[in-house]
């Protein structure tokens, strides 16, 4: 968990899941003095995926209780290699309290 207050820039790396998260001085809505930012990730696990897709990063779960007032820039570090041109995120809401791996 990370605590992002306000009138406070953040930035964050993760260097063992590749992941870097950078939080704008003034992105939490004025009624708000702080936030909690949930990130989890997984390597592996039971995902459900089309059969052209392949996995090529940490798969990761990110929660935060309100929206922010400015853009949040998400850094993901990936394998892949060569036609990084078709790359697709997938986003998806998860509402299990305690995820399962």
């Amino acid at each position: 968990s990370i605590t992002i207050r306000a009138g406070e820039a953040l930035s964050f790396q993760w260097k063992g899941y590749g992941l870097r998260l950078h939080v704008p001085e003034g992105a939490l809505p004025p009624h708000l003095s702080e936030c909690t930012l949930h990130i989890q990730a997984s390597l592996s696990g039971q995902f459900e995926f089309p059969d052209s897709a392949e996995l090529v990063s940490a798969v990761y779960w990110i929660s935060c209780a309100t929206e922010f007032s400015k853009p949040v820039t998400l850094e993901l570090q990936h394998c892949a290699v060569g036609q990084t041109s078709s790359l697709q995120f997938v986003r998806a809401q998860c509402t299990q309290k305690t995820l399962p791996y």
